[in-house]
């Protein structure tokens, strides 16, 4: 089929791409864009580009042939950002995305980000999983997260359910901490975690939510909270037929992300299900999504750009490139493990060997 062709070369061209994004003077560090970051590798900062990078070289499943003295160098380069207490974070984004913090928290009076926290703790949580691929840890234990079932639940309680992905995300960052703790009781907060969230789905469509919002976020959510309850080994979600009618009559291809979350919630709606409902229509869903993902890919580079023809401006809120028509990194790691999923629904995973992300 002349729409998966062009997959076969992906493992050849994109380490190609991330060749060119590599640091000249900075072991471990990557770009964001190919040649439109407002920053260059002497400013401290490119936490995220790194894992994306490792998140790249993973899914390609090459991360475990690269040299050895390169992968000490990304591993080296993430924990150089850590703070005392354990958290990693990039301090240009924080810097960057100041102002536009404060500005949305007073507009929908929403202070759980005000101070940057909610963005350390995502951040946190993807530098301890890139550390994860690379067989290494933080050289100081992430302790910042509930420990108690009353914190457990006093924590999602706080979280902003009139912003899906936002609190889905970080009820998926809570499962990941936990998981990855050494508490003992740490199955028993995660089922407490997973109980509360599923009084939050929708009978009506699958979704996990407390006030109604648009399809798009509805999806992106509940890919969020996915994520989540994929890390806690509770797959078997109710109601995954309905969200396997939403994502069908649903558009999502406004950028990366959203092309992303909807074939990763039909893909495990489809599992929940059994591989037993809408499955052929499924399959050419997946199969035309991969016609919208070719939109965004430079076959002469070997990347993808977040947003079609244009590199991603924002991330977490600090702009950080010109947004030119080239792709980045964030983009790249994005569409690749979208390809990763359609592989399995397609059932060529095996033949294009790639490895869907640990979230």
């Amino acid at each position: 089929m002349e729409n998966i062709n062009w997959l076969y070369s992906l493992k050849e061209k994109v380490p190609n791409f991330l060749n060119e994004m590599k640091g000249k003077r900075n072991p471990g560090f990557f770009r964001y864009s190919l040649s439109g970051d407002v920053c260059d590798e002497d400013v401290k900062w490119g936490l995220g580009n790194t894992v994306f990078a490792i998140k790249i070289y993973y899914t390609l499943d090459v991360l475990k042939d690269l040299p050895e003295e390169e992968k000490l160098a990304m591993a080296d380069f993430i924990k150089n950002f850590q703070k005392e207490d354990g958290t990693i974070y990039d301090p240009l984004i924080k810097k960057r995305a100041f102002l536009k913090e404060k500005l949305s928290a007073i507009k929908n009076l929403s202070f759980s980000n005000f101070f940057h926290q909610q963005t350390i703790r995502a951040e946190t949580r993807q530098a301890i999983s890139a550390l994860k691929l690379l067989s290494d840890r933080p050289t100081v234990h992430y302790e910042k997260f509930p420990k108690t079932k009353k914190g457990v639940e006093s924590y999602l309680d706080n979280l902003n359910w009139e912003n899906l992905w936002g609190a889905g995300s970080h009820f998926s960052h809570l499962i990941f901490f936990l998981k990855n703790s050494d508490l003992e009781i740490k199955e028993e907060l995660i089922d407490c975690a997973v109980d509360w969230i599923n009084k939050l789905q929708s009978a009506e469509d699958g979704c996990w939510y407390l006030c109604n919002s648009t399809l798009q976020q509805k999806i992106n959510g509940a890919m969020k909270v996915i994520t989540g309850l994929k890390v806690a080994e509770k797959l078997n979600f109710k109601h995954p037929e309905r969200l396997i009618d939403l994502c069908l009559k649903a558009k999502n291809d406004e950028h990366a992300c959203d092309n992303f979350n909807i074939i990763y919630v039909l893909h495990y709606a489809s599992k929940a299900a059994e591989n037993n409902y809408r499955l052929e229509e499924i399959k050419e869903f997946a199969l035309n999504r991969l016609q919208i993902y070719n939109g965004y890919y430079f076959p002469e580079i070997g990347g993808f750009s977040f947003l079609q023809n244009k590199a991603n401006v924002y991330y977490y809120g600090a702009k950080i490139t010109k947004g030119l028509n080239e792709p980045d990194i964030h983009g790249t790691c994005m569409f690749l493990w979208g390809i990763s999923i359609i592989a399995q629904v397609l059932g060529i995973d095996k033949e294009l060997e790639f490895k869907e992300q640990i979230p």
